[in-house]
């Protein structure tokens, strides 16, 4: 993937790949929460550790602010009603987050990369909230912050091809902007022809956009400083 990436880019890339140290620290957090999940799970018979992280409106209404943040580190224990698929939730967000992860932390930088990463949790769960704000259901997972990362690579390296496994199984080769735009279209097609309502279509397009908003804003001020030099 790395050789498709245009020189022209503002962030320079260095030829000895540093460690992705911060994609990582999450992966490692994200499921170290998880397990914590199972193990509260199994002795108390309640997901209680899921419950402290999720953010929710009442959660707000508390003034529970850190659950913004919280919530992108717990888990579904179930999907679907089917205890038996608990491992989902995680995989589906851990997948692209190794995936994607190293070569955006390696074109950002690591504390650009963070602040993407948190950024876009953020984003996310806000815009979900402010359209659920009379739901007392709560939200957890980082499907909002991966959709953050899939946007932010799709707008940084457009024409950068990767090759996709439809359902993990068929083998699909595409550019990165392709991979951004299909994936956003089918949260709107989700959202409109309300598949699967149990799962957070608007906070995905909500990360999504502050992913493309962030590395418009990371290039524009690359530029400025190229300019005042």
């Amino acid at each position: 993937m790395y050789e498709d990436i245009p020189h022209t880019y503002p962030y320079d890339i260095p030829m000895r790949r540093p460690v992705a140290w911060v994609t990582w620290f999450l992966v490692g957090t994200t499921v170290a929460v998880f397990l914590l999940q199972l193990i509260a799970l199994h002795i108390f018979n309640d997901d209680v550790v899921g419950n402290a992280l999720a953010f929710s409106p009442p959660a707000m209404a508390e003034h529970h602010y850190y659950t913004l943040i919280t919530y992108a580190w717990a888990h579904a224990v179930a999907m679907f009603g089917d205890s038996g698929l608990f491992w989902l939730h995680i995989v589906s967000n851990m997948i692209p987050l190794i995936c994607l992860g190293p070569a955006l932390e390696e074109i950002l930088g690591h504390a650009r990369y963070l602040g993407l990463y948190l950024g876009g949790a953020i984003a996310s769960v806000l815009v979900w909230y402010a359209l659920n704000l009379h739901e007392d259901e709560p939200i957890i997972g980082a499907s909002g912050a991966v959709f953050a990362l899939i946007a932010a690579i799709g707008t940084a390296v457009p024409r950068a091809r990767v090759t996709v496994f439809l359902f993990y199984v068929l083998p699909l080769r595409m550019s990165m902007r392709t991979l951004a735009l299909s994936i956003c279209g089918v949260e709107l097609a989700s959202i409109f022809f309300r598949w699967m309502p149990e799962i957070a279509h608007s906070a995905h397009l909500g990360g999504a956009a502050f992913g493309f908003l962030y590395v418009l804003a990371m290039r524009r001020g690359s530029q400025r400083e190229y300019l005042s030099d």
